[in-house]
């Protein structure tokens, strides 16, 4: 995981690029996510994948709409 950013500073002022580090950032959470589902996780442990990826997508899509 990178280094703190506060989406709030980078909703107006920043740089696209600040922008679509965020949006990587939570891409990757996403993959990496999806992977560990794919290799196998005990039930327990997929019941917690299945919630971080909800909130992980849900995040996409509001950094979609605060950046839009």
């Amino acid at each position: 995981m990178s280094e703190f950013i506060s989406v709030f500073d980078i909703m107006e002022n920043a740089p696209y690029g600040a922008q679509t580090a965020v949006r990587d950032e939570v891409v990757s959470m996403d993959a990496e996510l999806r992977r560990a589902m794919d290799q196998g996780l005990t039930p327990d442990d997929m019941k917690k994948a299945q919630a971080a990826r909800a909130a992980a997508q849900a995040a996409s899509a509001i950094l979609e709409k605060l950046f839009a």
